[in-house]
């Protein structure tokens, strides 16, 4: 990979993102995420979820269990009954009645412990609270100008000047790879080669620490606590232009009593932790994705070539074709029935939005890609009080990251001389490798 020098006031800030770094392969294979353990990594599941969804709307079991993978218990929690949805009503209903089916049941998760208190593992007014104090942060005109202009529009044009010169390239690991996970590093105030080994120390910390001796993990975690404590403590003097510090400045306001207060450090902790979780690794697999069927679809590309308004289009359809977290995690609280099917209190209950997302009776020809089709709400972000809060930066990362390539490489098409990408994974769905001819 020729490299070109990076230019400009954050030429330093931005350099990290040009080196070789070793990390980049061991941190962003499909194959390589903890979560797809024990998953074939030359099948893709989804007509396996279609089958089940056509079987009917519930059935007891994981989605492991019913497609036959390997559970891997040390993400369930404790032992108890499980039952999934696959159609989009019963999903729709699991998402938005989250007093019924609780979001609490992430505090089973090892992996989630270890983040800290999040709005992940909330429910009702706590879950409302601590969101709302964070809202103001994430939401679109705050996306379209300042995360914009501060960290995606600048970091992508660094990734793609970079290839300027280049025939060829796999975006995987050149572009989609490093955007997120350098936009929201980069957003708490970290630069350099700090956005790297924080992102690998964290995974290790939270959920590869299963996979590692003890004190290792305990090591990585003490080194993403003294990062954030010190970055934190630093913003406190003298408040930057970035998350912690818009964290810092954030109330939570009873709304009972009215009080106000700040967020605690845990919470800012939290924040922190699940920001580049979700936005690093969710946002990586699924630029991915849109750029593959993009390439595959290659009318849809040339149509939004020639008018970029549609590549909104492009992005929600992906999130719907194929989004990259299939099923979520809740926790019934009471006794109930779900299509005729009795769920007892205590039993978890796994959201599979990757068979609602192809539910006739929703989407006309589901299995199709098309930018086109009529527009209907698909759970990509999920659903109801826990719809992604990042959702419109990850957004906007991608289409500011498919905008530069157009601009750059209108005439780029998949790579015929590699082999054809593979659309791997179960839990953490993505592309084997993404590769395109630029010119």
């Amino acid at each position: 990979m020729a490299s070109c020098p990076v230019t400009g006031k954050n030429s330093n800030a931005l350099a990290s993102l040009m080196s070789d770094n070793p990390r980049y392969a061991e941190m962003f294979a499909v194959e390589k995420e903890g979560a797809n353990s024990g998953v074939d990594p030359a099948r893709d599941y989804t007509e396996d979820m279609n089958r089940l969804r056509e079987a009917g709307a519930v059935h007891r079991g994981t989605l492991r269990a019913l497609l036959g993978v390997p559970e891997m218990s040390h993400m369930l929690g404790p032992e108890r009954e499980n039952i999934t949805f696959f159609s989009y009503r019963a999903c729709e209903i699991g998402f938005r009645e989250n007093l019924l089916y609780s979001s609490e049941g992430y505090n089973e998760s090892a992996g989630v412990r270890t983040i800290g208190p999040t709005i992940l593992s909330m429910v009702g007014k706590p879950h409302k609270r601590l969101r709302s104090a964070a809202q103001p942060l994430f939401k679109r005109p705050t996306v379209l100008d300042w995360w914009n202009k501060r960290w995606i529009e600048e970091t992508v044009d660094a990734l793609l000047d970079r290839l300027l010169d280049e025939q060829a390239v796999d975006l995987n690991t050149e572009l989609c790879a490093r955007l997120p996970m350098a936009t929201v590093t980069r957003a708490i105030g970290l630069e350099g080669e700090d956005v790297i080994e924080f992102r690998y120390q964290l995974t290790r910390a939270t959920f590869g620490a299963a996979r590692l001796p003890p004190e290792e993990a305990a090591a990585s975690r003490a080194i993403v606590d003294k990062t954030l404590r010190d970055l934190i403590a630093e913003n406190t003097r003298n408040p930057g232009d970035n998350l912690i510090a818009g964290l810092i400045a954030a109330e939570i306001t009873d709304e009972d009593s009215g009080a106000k207060r700040s967020l605690t450090e845990d919470e800012i902790f939290g924040y922190c932790k699940l920001a580049i979780f979700a936005g690093g690794g969710t946002t990586w697999r699924q630029l991915g994705i849109t750029i593959d069927a993009l390439m595959n679809h290659y009318h849809f590309w040339e149509a939004c070539r020639e008018d970029r308004k549609l590549l909104d289009l492009a992005v929600e359809e992906s999130l719907r074709w194929r989004a990259t977290d299939p099923v979520f995690p809740r926790l019934c609280t009471a006794d109930t029935e779900m299509d005729g099917v009795p769920i007892a209190a205590g039993t978890r209950v796994h959201l599979c939005l990757g068979a609602a997302n192809h539910d006739p009776a929703v989407f006309e020809r589901p299995e199709e890609y098309d930018i086109f089709r009529k527009k209907e709400h698909h759970m990509g972000f999920g659903f109801g009080p826990h719809r992604c809060l990042g959702m419109d930066v990850a957004r906007q990362e991608m289409i500011v990251a498919i905008n530069g390539l157009m601009d750059r490489f209108p005439g780029m098409t998949r790579d015929p001389d590699k082999p054809k990408p593979e659309f791997r994974g179960l839990d953490h769905r993505g592309m084997s490798a993404v590769p395109v001819r630029l010119k």
